[in-house]
């Protein structure tokens, strides 16, 4: 990478930390959107996982399965 380069991406960089910031309405109403719906996902997911009291057999695997892996 050539030095010339590297001065400008540093410049750049510079550049952006100088200027002020700021959350406009639309990106906030997005970000909260986002945010809630990825924290509702989770809940839903925690709640399917953790609301059935005891594994029901289509947790289980069948014991009758031959795996081949005792054949001595």
């Amino acid at each position: 990478m050539g030095g010339g380069r590297v001065n400008a991406i540093t410049l750049t960089l510079a550049q952006a930390g100088e200027q002020d910031v700021t959350l406009t309405a639309g990106g906030a109403i997005i970000m909260t959107i986002s945010v809630g719906l990825v924290l509702g996902l989770a809940v839903f997911c925690f709640w399917r996982l953790l609301r059935e009291p005891t594994p029901s057999e289509r947790h289980h695997v069948p014991l009758d399965i031959d795996t081949h892996d005792q054949n001595g």
